[in-house]
């Protein structure tokens, strides 16, 4: 997807309405670099929306809750209690029931606040669902699926897309007991990187990168550098 320059549209404080959105596995950097970015913005008067959109908030959380409580073994919960994996599902079912689930939110929490001029800046966003629900169906193919393309297109033009990775080593340092297994990692990261050559985002590789450097580079990449200080 091509990246477009973060630019001021009225030189009065006041930034083009556009996504920024983070993707990569947990423990990449996601969240800390997203809300450095939301108050480095916000500081220069730039209305800023901070979105958030994973399964966890959809209908498809509720069944999964629903199996969990009448079919305890028909999921499978990571240490963090996420949803891992389900069994006796249809994958293509359950993905209908998923790209109708994020639907809603992705209008409500990223095109709504994008139609009021806010720049919205997506911690968790459509390429972080289309990984978990390929790791939850065991479809180590999902990313190229009619439901994962479908929801790809969901994606505004023009956003920023920065793909934020690290090793396990370092994930499982920074999560400590709430680290999710290794394969799982493996699938994430191996997926993280098909879809972010296809869809050209940059990428930034924090394990070993000090947290102000890699914000540096995101500043780079959102096209903002020269308004930091």
């Amino acid at each position: 997807m091509q990246q477009a320059p973060f630019t001021r549209s009225d030189g009065v404080g006041e930034a083009r309405a556009r996504l920024v959105s983070f993707f990569g596995p947990d423990g990449s950097g996601k969240t800390t670099q997203a809300k450095m970015l939301a108050e480095h913005l916000g500081a220069r008067g730039v209305k800023v929306r901070l979105a958030w959109i994973r399964s966890k908030h959809t209908l498809a959380y509720l069944v999964l809750s629903a199996m969990r409580r009448l079919s305890p073994g028909s999921v499978v919960v990571s240490p963090g209690g996420g949803v891992m994996r389900i069994r006796g599902v249809g994958g293509r079912s359950w993905a209908i029931l998923e790209f109708l689930s994020l639907t809603p939110l992705v209008l409500l929490r990223v095109y709504l606040p994008l139609i009021s001029g806010r720049v919205v800046i997506a911690e968790r966003f459509l390429v972080d669902s289309i990984v978990a629900i390929a790791y939850t169906l065991g479809d180590a193919s999902f990313d190229t699926s009619r439901e994962a393309k479908l929801m790809l297109a969901m994606i505004p033009r023009n956003s920023v897309l920065i793909h934020l990775d690290s090793d396990y080593e370092e994930i499982t340092r920074r999560r400590g007991v709430y680290s999710d297994p290794p394969d799982f990692v493996r699938f994430q990261r191996a997926m993280y990187e098909r879809l972010s050559r296809r869809l050209r985002a940059a990428k930034i590789d924090t394990t070993t990168e000090p947290v102000e450097e890699t914000f540096r580079e995101i500043l780079r990449v959102a096209g903002v550098a020269q308004q930091a200080g």
